[in-house]
Parts: C-alpha cells; sequence; structure tokens
C-alpha cells in the first residue's frame, strides 16, 4: 500500500455527546467550521538534581493529564452554536414539535445548571492513524461577535480529561445549517424595570459582541487519577460591546441617551433578536451595565460609537444573561 499524504482541507472535528460524563463515546456529528487541532495540555514535571555526573540523568514525572481545544472563529448557525451553550451553559430539553425552542441561561438563584460533556475526535480523513480524542470536554469560554452587513461568528474554548489515541467515528453526512445575520439582527434597549424587548433601537445597530467566561472549572481532586473526575460551577463574567451609528433622531439620540445612562450606573435590559429563515431564531438577553461610551470611529465613512459594559444580575427585573435557539432539529445529533 502507497503512502497516504493527508491534505489540510481533510482535517475534521468531530462531536458525540457522552451519557455518562467522561464516559467516551463515538461521534455523532461533524463540526462545520475551520479545523483546531486537540492540545495536550498536561503538565510534566523535569526534576532538577546534581548526582555528580556532568550530564543531566532525565527523571520527569506527570501531575496532570488535560487537554484543550481553541476552536477557531466561524459563522454562528442556528443548528451548531447550541453544541456550545449544551457544554456551557446548560442542557436545554426542547419545546415544540417542529420547528423546537431551546433556552439556555445562567442562574442567578444558586442553582446549579446541569451541563452537557461531550466527546471530541481531531483527525485528518486521508492519513487517518494519527486520531484523537478528547473526552468529558466542556465549554471554558466562548464568543459571540458580529459586524455590519455579515454573519455572527461564534467561537470556544474547551477543556477535557485527556488526549487518547482513537478510531476515527465513519461520519460523512454533514448537518444542514443556516447562518444568523447582523443584518437581520434588530436590537431593543429598555430601562429596568420595565419589559425587555419593547424598544427597538431602530437604524443603528451595527454589529457588537459578547464574550462569555462560563465558570465551568474541572476539580482537580486527589482520587487515584491523573485526570479530573469532575467539574464545578464558579463565578462566569459576561461582557459585551455594542456598536451604534451616529444618528441625531426626531425623538431619540442613542448615543447621547446611553452615554448619561452610563454615566448614572443604570442598569439596562438589552435584547438582540436574530431571525432566519424557516422558523430559525436567536434571542439573547442581558441585564447590562455599561462600562465605557467609546469615541468616534470611521467606519467606512460612517461614524460609529462603540459602547463596553458587562452583564450584571438584576433582582428589579430578575434577569441575569440567556439565549433562545429555535431551529428545526428535535434533537442535537
Amino acid at each position: 500500500m502507497p503512502d497516504v499524504y493527508g491534505p489540510y482541507s481533510m482535517n475534521k472535528l468531530q462531536l458525540g455527546r457522552e451519557s455518562t460524563a467522561g464516559t467516551a463515546v463515538a461521534a455523532t456529528t461533524v463540526w462545520r467550521g475551520p479545523f483546531a487541532m486537540l492540545e495536550d495540555a498536561s503538565e510534566r514535571v523535569i526534576v532538577e538534581e546534581q548526582v555528580g555526573q556532568l550530564v543531566q540523568a532525565e527523571r520527569s514525572y506527570d501531575t496532570m493529564y488535560r487537554g484543550r481545544l481553541a476552536m477557531p472563529s466561524t459563522e454562528l448557525t442556528f443548528e451548531q452554536f447550541p453544541h456550545i451553550l449544551e457544554a456551557g451553559v446548560m442542557t436545554a430539553t426542547p419545546s415544540g414539535a417542529g420547528p423546537y425552542t431551546r433556552a439556555y441561561s445562567y442562574p442567578y438563584n444558586n442553582t446549579v445548571p446541569t451541563v452537557k460533556s461531550y466527546t471530541i475526535e481531531a483527525y485528518n480523513a486521508a492519513a487517518d492513524d494519527d486520531c484523537n480524542e478528547m473526552e468529558y470536554s466542556l465549554v471554558e469560554e466562548f464568543t459571540i461577535e458580529g459586524q455590519a452587513q455579515k454573519s455572527w461568528m461564534m467561537s470556544a474554548t474547551w477543556f477535557g480529561r485527556q488526549l487518547t489515541p482513537t478510531t476515527a467515528t465513519s461520519l460523512s453526512t454533514l448537518v444542514a445549517v443556516e447562518e444568523a445575520l447582523v443584518p437581520k439582527t434588530l436590537l431593543y434597549i429598555d430601562d429596568t424595570g420595565g419589559t425587555i424587548g419593547t424598544t427597538q433601537a431602530s437604524g443603528v445597530f451595527m454589529g457588537g459582541s459578547i464574550k462569555v467566561a462560563t465558570g465551568l472549572v474541572p476539580v482537580p481532586v486527589g482520587d487515584g487519577n491523573l485526570y479530573y473526575v469532575t467539574h464545578k460551577w464558579t463565578k462566569p463574567t459576561i461582557n459585551y460591546s455594542l456598536i451604534f451609528e451616529l444618528v441625531k433622531g426626531a425623538s431619540k439620540s442613542w448615543v447621547k441617551d446611553e452615554r448619561a445612562k452610563q454615566k448614572a450606573g443604570t442598569v439596562r435590559l438589552v435584547r438582540l433578536s436574530a431571525s432566519g429563515s424557516s422558523n430559525r431564531s436567536m434571542v439573547i438577553d442581558m441585564a447590562c451595565k455599561h462600562d465605557k461610551v467609546n469615541g468616534y470611529t470611521n467606519s467606512d465613512g460612517n461614524t460609529t460609537v462603540q459602547i463596553d459594559g458587562h452583564v450584571v444580575y438584576s433582582s428589579t427585573d430578575a434577569k441575569l444573561w440567556s439565549c433562545t435557539i429555535i431551529n428545526n432539529v428535535s434533537a442535537l445529533p
């Protein structure tokens, strides 16, 4: 048999949803996006010693097994973004009989949500003998960001127990996906104590970003293994940016008004609602405090202003952060 070389275009990531956290499963879906290799993030200690020899007598030991995946930015789709949310926010039970609604939210009443762990495979479909998998994979942080006239983009960093050689699961079918677009996104901003999603910021939304540190961490207890056997929640941290076109409105100036809200430290109720075709949508709700209203920026001849801030728990509104996805997928593959 001749040697087979692996072209970069044949690299692939595959995901499988674990029934029991830490018990590896076969992959069930191909991740549609740029490839990134699983990384060995284990820790090895080299012992320093002087034993009467000119050269070092190699002595080392491992203290921790760990894996990591930096999933590159790719177009956010209504069908695949839920995988990141399932492993980084909570496991959602879909409602409806087609379309299906999945609601994800961080708790604010000390309830500990249940997340779904994944087994991730990384390999080259041509030179497939170097296939590795990472079990008990969870999302450490994720980002969504978008610009005017473009798609929303998503990226995520995962951690997992360890890298293990495996035989690749044979998958060729690609999930049908649709991108969530910034031009089809509506921005709503309302006062605390009001109803979120009431007041649309019409004609000013030019994009933005949401960066979420999930608060999920492995628990490295001594339990007979070098890999972790469980995980826990710490405080999630969510930061955002909203980009406004500078407009003098007939009845309202959004930049001027939000600048005043930032100065006063007032909680703002923000909704981003992106619609797609055939009953697809994404709605993100946040209780926000603006940290900074930046200066004017030249964006292809447009004057834009970026507002940066962080998500807070608003007891008045009983809100923190949530994301609701509607699609036509009955069960995540």
